[in-house]
């Protein structure tokens, strides 16, 4: 995994970094630009964050949609201008749906990358079209203390059947899902490696490990389990639909756990939740959405701030509400 060359982004005095992520604004032509900004602007100000995350479904579907990389760029001078005028960083993830319509994220990322507080990379060797990491490195900028890995979830199985050659007599999504809303593709094991890789490197670099987070936009199936599994993992927040996760569990928790560093996984996708759970010592936690059009639930309307302290390695959330 790469990570941008743009400046390093660093620990306040205080040793906290704050991360605000959001997510599932489903832009594009015709969209209610005026209230999705507002939207973006009241939670940006709200939580005053050091890095702003966007976890996918940031265009699509349905009537409204991007079609090329000009209605794209329209679209996000619009949406990044809560960030971009304060010159606060901020970076992405793909979702499920932002390359419904025409224009592949394998190009998309290009224009993300042209922002100049956008910290997204494309990096050519990854499965992924928005797989990357983001150093944050201690006050004085000298070493890094902690990791943000953020990953590309794609789209549907029939995506995955297809690029791998699996014949349509074979499918992948079986009728019996064990409760579990499932059918996405989710991250690759090629992303796995990538990770786990990059993981080692870093502790070999730095001396010691690295702690961390994850972002992505489906979630895990972990935190499906720890639905069904309230008391035992603290799970809490709203659930307003079903967990809708990866069907075809790629590793990518258990590799987490594995390795010991990343300790928060945050997920888009699932409208209507902003739940929390602690599953094997990992946070694990959807961040609402952030659409004018695509859910009528006021409950989970807004983002999830991370405050993380370079001191101890905790890492609290709370749910920013717009009201």
């Amino acid at each position: 995994m790469q990570y941008s060359s743009k400046a390093k982004l660093t620990f306040q005095q205080n040793n906290c970094f704050r991360v605000l992520c959001i997510s599932d604004i489903h832009g594009g032509v015709g969209y209610d630009e005026e209230n999705t900004v507002n939207y973006i602007e009241s939670v940006v100000q709200k939580s005053n964050p050091d890095l702003v995350l966007l976890l996918g479904d940031i265009a699509g579907p349905g009537i409204i949609h991007i079609e090329n990389a000009e209605q794209l760029q329209q679209m996000l001078d619009e949406l990044t201008a809560p960030m971009e005028k304060r010159s606060l960083p901020w970076a992405h993830v793909f979702g499920n749906h932002d390359d419904n319509y025409g224009l592949p994220n394998s190009q998309a990322i290009h224009v993300y990358e042209s922002y100049p507080c956008c910290y997204s990379v494309c990096d050519k060797v990854s499965k992924g079209d928005s797989d990357f990491y983001i150093p944050i490195y201690e006050s004085n900028g000298e070493s890094v203390r902690f990791c943000i890995y953020c990953f590309d979830s794609h789209r549907g199985c029939d995506d995955f059947a297809e690029e791998y050659g699996l014949s349509p007599d074979c499918p992948i999504v079986l009728p019996n899902k064990g409760g579990i809303d499932s059918g996405e593709r989710g991250v690759d094991f090629s992303q796995v490696v990538d990770y786990y890789q990059t993981s080692k490197a870093l502790e070999a670099e730095q001396n010691r490990k690295i702690p961390a987070m994850a972002v992505m936009h489906v979630p895990l199936q972990e935190l499906a389990w720890a639905e069904k599994n309230r008391e035992q993992t603290s799970f809490e927040g709203v659930l307003g639909e079903a967990v809708s996760c990866q069907y075809l569990n790629s590793g990518l928790f258990r590799a987490f756990v594995e390795r010991g560093d990343v300790k928060a996984v945050c997920f888009g996708h699932d409208h209507e939740n902003n739940v929390t759970a602690s599953y094997c010592g990992i946070l694990l936690a959807n961040d609402g959405y952030l659409s004018c059009h695509a859910s009528h639930t006021k409950e989970t309307l807004g983002g999830r701030l991370f405050k993380i302290n370079a001191a101890s390695g905790e890492i609290t959330t709370e749910f920013i509400h717009i009201d």
